[in-house]
């Protein structure tokens, strides 16, 4: 091979690693650049805050417990993020809730409506029912969305409410979901709805 024929290979030859290394360079890029998956999470409770017994094969009653109270919306949404989880945990498609309810409450129950709202995560007809402690109290008092009373922290100082627990009933379906029930709700679209909102209580 003549000198200026090595001298061309090695040229051609450095190109090629150049060019190898270029392209090796400009992948790691792209795979710097590329922004993580976007997973959110919710930390995980602490223990005494969340509670879930089996009642019977598709029921389970769930309960979350905490000792600072931040709104109702805040807590009530956690426990329903929960019950969405155990849903899919379930291998359930959805879940109704179990209204807590007693024959004589002024609330009338919920009921289907083919005119009402047809989405996945109907909050408004999420209605756990609360169980509380003021300071200084030595026992426990109850409030129900369906007293037809205010909620029981209204007007107060948050401060005061030493210990809270708020809990739901709900029942594991598996099929197509009844779109016209108020109480029926499709765990992932719960899950996605809430997962960037709330956090386990205190």
């Amino acid at each position: 091979m003549g000198r200026g024929a090595v001298v061309g290979f090695a040229m051609m030859t450095g190109g090629l690693l150049l060019g190898s290394s270029s392209i090796a360079q400009t992948a790691d890029a792209v795979t710097t650049a590329r922004p993580a998956p976007n997973v959110p999470m919710v930390p995980p409770a602490k223990p005494g805050a969340f509670a879930q017994q089996k009642v019977n094969a598709t029921r389970f009653h769930l309960v979350v417990t905490g000792h600072v109270f931040t709104s109702k919306e805040a807590i009530e949404n956690y426990l329903a993020y929960r019950a969405a989880q155990l849903t899919l945990e379930q291998k359930g498609t959805w879940f109704t809730l179990a209204e807590a309810r007693n024959a004589n409450d002024p609330v009338p129950a919920s009921k289907p409506d083919p005119a009402g709202m047809h989405y996945s995560f109907r909050m408004a007809y999420w209605r756990p029912a609360w169980r509380y402690k003021l300071a200084g109290a030595a026992a426990w008092s109850s409030w129900s969305p369906f007293y037809g009373t205010p909620f029981f922290a209204e007007g107060k100082d948050l401060k005061t409410i030493t210990d809270f627990e708020v809990s739901a009933d709900i029942v594991i379906r598996k099929g197509p979901m009844n779109d016209l029930d108020p109480l029926a709700y499709e765990p992932r679209a719960v899950s996605e709805f809430l997962v960037n909102q709330v956090l386990p209580p205190e």
